[in-house]
């Protein structure tokens, strides 16, 4: 166990003391809050731009502007339901009250009726007055007939920005809907009463007879957090696994380049030396993990102290991570994929000599640790997706999409079944590894003799593994 402790102390204080480790810990909740500081930035510092319409009177001018305020209504009922949803104070009156967002889109008086002199405008070589003061016309809409009757042409040098033209669509739809309720005797508030009066669609949770006398049946975010918090904690595995196992395979190029393990093994055994190593690396991960944790509790607690209101919010994920249902199996999840992953990445660093050689091999592997990435996304969307199910009984796969299972509830077996299936895998992972490492940093294996053991296995007079060192 000695040896063991020296190789784990020698490893982890090389790691830790190192800048980079320190930049990449911190790179996740500076990147985090970067990122909510950006999209809050973005979405203040669209410019706002003006249109015109060129037509006779003001029919499609009046119906964009009016879908431009039904538009930022809807946002703010749909601001509140998810206020609501979050157990969240909200006061209607006063959130009914507040004032109008910024509109993005300005409509101004049409500088010229045809397309030939309106170009200068859209191609900003003239500008045009509006509120803001002079500036170029964005885009212009110019009511024509066609062979298969009125149409709304939308003209605008920027093709990518498709808020202005979706708005129209739909204000074009709404004013020939209203034009045949006309026909009819009825108007749009015929239309709004029918929807204000129409059947509520409410959202319940199936659940036990004791469950329901004590919790009711509506949905909240109670209900919800344990599919976010294993999302989260699969994303948090797939990134230590992605950020550390690289430290080991650079590691174990290092030492191997440097005839490291020549003086090492003169001192411990070979597992010894792994196993020291392994441990090292999994002190980096919960170095990692927990530091993040923490940062996340005090930040909680820092927000609950400032905004009181935020701890009915909090309180359904804390519960959610105290739940052992969700935690005991992301933890084995957690040791089990680590050791997976790191293990073969060592073997991998056992057989190159240079980065040059490493990455012709840790290049696919990247591209399989994107696969898992790609169904976290999945399960956001229905985390019940039999997609999901059946990948997670893909070794590689299951200590991530295992942890996205726990909130729906999988049957006993099938946890047990997987966690087996990992134990299994991580153990033959292992072994494997244990052997192609001796023969990488023992024996001077390298990648050109990878091809050869695979040639034994299916043929005689296939280049074999190097003899084992004893």
């Amino acid at each position: 166990m000695r040896n063991i402790y020296l190789i784990f102390r020698r490893d982890y204080l090389g790691y830790v003391s190192a800048w980079g480790f320190w930049l990449g810990l911190l790179a996740l909740p500076i990147l985090a809050g970067l990122g909510m500081v950006f999209a809050a930035v973005a979405s203040n510092a669209t410019p706002t731009r003006y249109y015109a319409v060129v037509e006779q009177g003001a029919v499609y001018a009046d119906a964009i502007e009016d879908e431009f305020r039904r538009a930022i209504e809807s946002q703010r009922k749909e601001e509140m339901r998810i206020a609501e949803s979050m157990n969240l104070p909200v006061d209607r009156e006063q959130m009914e009250g507040a004032p109008q967002r910024e509109k993005k889109f300005l409509l101004v008086d049409t500088p010229a009726n045809g397309i030939d002199e309106l170009r200068p405008y859209l191609l900003g070589e003239k500008l045009v007055d509006g509120p803001l003061g002079p500036r170029p016309l964005f885009a212009v809409f110019i009511a024509t007939e066609t062979e298969e009757g009125r149409a709304l042409e939308y003209w605008s040098e920027d093709v990518n920005v498709s808020t202005l033209r979706d708005i129209a669509v739909e204000a074009a739809f709404r004013l020939r809907q209203n034009e045949a309720l006309a026909e009819q005797g009825l108007t749009d508030d015929f239309v709004q009463g029918i929807r204000d009066t129409a059947p509520r669609v409410l959202e319940k949770r199936i659940r036990s007879v004791t469950e329901q006398a004590s919790t009711g049946n509506a949905v909240t975010m109670s209900d919800k957090a344990p599919t976010f918090v294993a999302i989260g904690l699969a994303y948090v595995l797939w990134l230590m696994i992605f950020s550390v196992i690289q430290y080991l395979l650079m590691g174990t190029i290092e030492e191997r380049g440097n005839k490291i393990f020549d003086t090492l093994l003169t001192s411990v055994k070979l597992p010894q030396l792994l196993a020291g190593k392994l441990l090292a690396v999994f002190a980096v991960t919960a170095t990692m993990a927990g530091t993040w944790s923490l940062t996340s509790i005090v930040g909680s607690a820092f927000l609950v102290n400032a905004v009181p209101e935020m701890e009915g919010m909090i309180a359904p994920f804390i519960a959610a991570f105290a739940d052992p249902k969700l935690m005991v199996p992301a933890l084995i999840s957690f040791v089990l994929g680590y050791l997976m992953y790191g293990v073969i990445f060592m073997a991998m660093g056992s057989l190159c000599d240079t980065i040059q050689e490493a990455q012709t091999l840790l290049s696919p592997m990247m591209i399989l640790l994107m696969l898992p990435m790609l169904a976290i996304i999945v399960a956001f969307n229905d985390p019940s997706s039999p997609l999901i199910d059946g990948a997670s009984w893909v070794p590689i796969f299951t200590p991530f999409l295992l942890i996205l299972r726990m909130p729906q509830d999988p049957p006993l077996w099938e946890v047990l079944s997987k966690m087996a299936l990992m134990s299994v895998t991580t153990f033959i992972a292992m072994w494997l590894a244990t052997k192609v490492y001796r023969a990488g940093a023992v024996n001077g294996a390298g990648i050109g003799d990878v091809g050869g053991w695979i040639k034994g296995l299916f043929g005689r007079g296939g280049k074999t593994a190097p003899a084992e060192a004893e």
